[in-house]
């Protein structure tokens, strides 16, 4: 529909489709109906208002939004970015360790039987403390991850009295381990090289482990980040 429409007639559209709903909403809950002249004219109304205050102010959705990338740590902080994915009826998981210079401690890759996408973002997340813990980092890290749900999970985990939610409880209990720990939601533009990890497990399926002899390909893709 936003294809055919040019950029005049879909906000007419849309406010005319929101005060339609609205209409058979007041028709079902207050026996009250408009005349379809009326919803019109009230759309019409609605959608001028709308451009005017946008004219007036500053819009809300930028016309020129800036693309989002990964952020070096804090001085003293190390950034853990962890990504799971399906592979071949498996759950494949990605991580890097990175310093607050860029600098890479360690990246790596593994598959694990689990049942759902769920299990396999706790999972990703339980393998990214346990490399930190291997690393013998024990100062300030940030943990990286564009899976709302799991950061959710986290942040509410009283409320979830299930087999993954002990399992995340057993993960912030670990978090002791470390000067200080949080996990953090990131969009997905931010997290490129621990998909790009996922994706080669996917393809070439098989287990590993880096430090400084990662391949050019995550070499390549650190650097983009790095500058």
């Amino acid at each position: 529909m936003m294809r055919v429409l040019d950029k005049k007639a879909m906000p007419d559209f849309m406010t005319t489709l929101w005060n339609s709903w609205n209409n058979r909403n007041n028709f079902t809950f207050r026996g009250k109906e408009d005349e379809a002249q009326v919803i019109w004219d009230k759309a019409r109304t609605l959608s001028q208002e709308f451009r005017i205050c946008n004219l007036i102010n500053d819009p809300l959705l930028s016309t020129n939004p800036t693309v989002k990338r990964w952020e070096k740590p804090p001085k003293g902080f190390v950034k853990i970015n962890f990504n799971a994915s399906v592979c071949n009826n498996r759950f494949g998981y990605g991580v890097i360790v990175r310093d607050e210079d860029g600098f890479v401690l360690s990246c790596g890759r593994d598959f694990k039987e689990v049942s759902s996408v769920e299990e396999a973002e706790c999972n990703a997340f339980e393998e990214s403390i346990k490399l930190a813990c291997k690393l013998n980092i024990n100062n300030d890290v940030i943990f990286d991850t564009d899976n709302c749900c799991l950061v959710n999970k986290v942040k509410y985990q009283r409320t979830y009295i299930t087999i993954i939610g002990t399992r995340i409880k057993e993960c912030t209990k670990a978090f002791v381990k470390f000067k200080s720990a949080d996990l953090v939601w990131k969009n997905q533009s931010c997290n490129l090289v621990a998909d790009l990890i996922c994706y080669k497990i996917c393809t070439e399926a098989y287990t590993c482990f880096f430090e400084m002899d990662y391949p050019l390909d995550i070499h390549d893709a650190v650097m983009c980040d790095a500058i």
